[in-house]
């Protein structure tokens, strides 16, 4: 099953564009991104609820910020 799939049609876009916005990058990459962070995001909320559950509101607020914080000079 496609992760994506579970949101809601507006939502995936919502994220996929603010994560596209936040690391400067186009859709299909920022669209990747969002794909990759699914076991992520389980592994934060399994780990005692630092998170709510992926897909949900919080991921769509949280997740493009904290991509956002990965945008630093290189070092």
């Amino acid at each position: 099953m496609d992760p994506l799939d579970v949101m809601p049609a507006e939502s995936r876009f919502e994220v996929i564009a603010a994560v596209s916005k936040a690391l400067e990058m186009d859709l299909e990459a920022a669209e990747h991104i969002v794909r990759a962070s699914e076991p992520m995001w389980n592994a934060l909320e399994d780990a005692g609820g630092l998170v709510d559950s992926w897909g949900g509101g919080e991921f769509c607020y949280l997740f493009p910020r904290m991509c956002a914080g990965l945008k630093g000079p290189a070092t």
